[in-house]
């Protein structure tokens, strides 16, 4: 970001692997699926379908692990034990709730745009204690193209009546940074968990934790 860019004026945080470490929910309950069939995929492989639309990464899957099942009937199978999973209490990753408090405290309007759907995300949210705290949500259900397609951001942008190009983007997989870099946001990647992507070009900066969360260049708006 330059100096003549405008400054930043909200805020998007993605939500699996950025607020919460609920990517392992996702692994888990895929492979709770892929055990009916006698197959596994260990979460190295699995990492290339991290922030993927879920009917683009069971169609892939399918053809991975030569699966015997449409895509239909995988949907079906996949909702019970991935809801179970993402039901179970776990405490948002540190600084996630610190930094929000922040940001609430500054006015600052933040949203939430993720690939999973709107029961996902309440399921998620709830584990986490994290409920109530966004101003607006982009997830799957409101979309026609998600991550790595930009539409996910630039509809979070427009909830909260900003141009992307004034919104902070919080990622941590390839494809949300495609997403948000592609809709013009400035990006921060967040490398706080195991499925973390490695260092994506086009980003603002990189960061290990959400304490390190450049409120600088919010700063600099007022």
């Amino acid at each position: 970001m330059s100096e003549s860019t405008p400054p930043p004026r909200a805020v998007i945080f993605d939500m699996d692997g950025v607020l919460t470490d609920s990517e392992p929910a996702f692994h888990s309950a895929v492979n709770d699926i892929l055990a009916r069939y006698g197959e596994h995929i260990a979460m190295d492989e699995y990492a290339q379908f991290i922030g993927s639309a879920t009917e683009t990464m069971w169609r892939a899957m399918i053809e991975l692990k030569r699966l015997p099942a449409s895509l239909d009937e995988i949907l079906v199978a996949y909702e019970g034990p991935l809801m179970e999973r993402l039901r179970q209490p776990r405490p948002p990753l540190p600084g996630a709730r610190e930094t929000i408090e922040r940001l609430r405290a500054r006015s600052v309007p933040i949203a939430l745009c993720t690939a999973s759907f709107q029961r996902w995300v309440d399921a998620i949210l709830a584990s986490a204690g994290l409920s109530g705290l966004f101003d607006a949500v982009s997830c799957a259900d409101m979309v026609t193209r998600t991550k790595p397609d930009p539409e996910p951001y630039a509809l979070a942008a427009r909830l909260l009546g900003e141009p992307p190009e004034r919104c902070v983007a919080v990622e941590d997989s390839a494809n949300g940074i495609a997403s948000a870099v592609a809709a013009g946001t400035c990006v921060v990647q967040l490398r706080a968990t195991s499925s973390s992507a490695p260092p994506q070009p086009g980003v603002y900066r990189v960061i290990s934790s959400l304490y390190d969360f450049p409120f600088e260049i919010l700063d600099r708006a007022a």
